[in-house]
């Protein structure tokens, strides 16, 4: 009994530390990915396939959020980053990182999210993790028309908010 209850502490000591809201993670430890240039990043879209973020981005700059559907920082955020994507000044790439897509589509169709993003999946973050250091959700990478990191944002945000707008315009050289 006693090592079930330990155990149950940790999982949601462990959970509360993956779903950040920007707070005991924080920005700190995740800057060092500032200056990464991530152009040879490839994920699997939700239908299968796999895309390469080069092909992408157009000479746009990007805006590449990790999230999942069981985060719920992740989930209020969502709706800015589809309208900022439907804005099409930056191009918004989400990651999901759930168990399979199945789920992560259902979703998606219920909310009606998705016209403003492009949405790809990352079977429990091992790709996110490994090559972004992603290990707490949500964390947004801006990045600029070369595929630089330019700024990381690690927690939720309102990505339409004119600070913050005005934030990765400067970031990416259009201010």
């Amino acid at each position: 009994m006693l090592k079930t209850m330990r155990l149950l502490i940790l999982a949601a000591a462990l959970l509360g530390a993956a779903c950040s809201d920007g707070g005991a993670v924080g920005q700190g430890p995740m800057q060092k990915w500032v200056g990464t240039n991530i152009a040879d990043l490839s994920v699997q879209t939700l239908d299968g396939g796999v895309q390469p973020l080069k092909e992408l981005a157009g000479g746009k700059p990007v805006v590449l959020n990790v999230w999942a559907t069981w985060c719920s920082p992740c989930l209020r955020e969502m709706p800015t980053l589809d309208a900022l994507g439907r804005a099409g000044e930056f191009e918004v790439v989400a990651i999901a990182t759930d168990k399979d897509t199945a789920r992560v589509k259902d979703y998606l169709r219920k909310q009606g999210w998705g016209a403003g993003m492009h949405m790809w999946f990352d079977s429990l973050g091992a790709v996110t993790r490994k090559q972004l250091g992603a290990v707490a959700i949500p964390v947004t990478y801006v990045l600029d028309p070369s595929l630089t990191i330019v700024m990381v944002e690690a927690g939720e945000r309102d990505w339409m908010h004119d600070k913050m707008l005005g934030r990765m315009r400067k970031a990416v050289g259009k201010q």
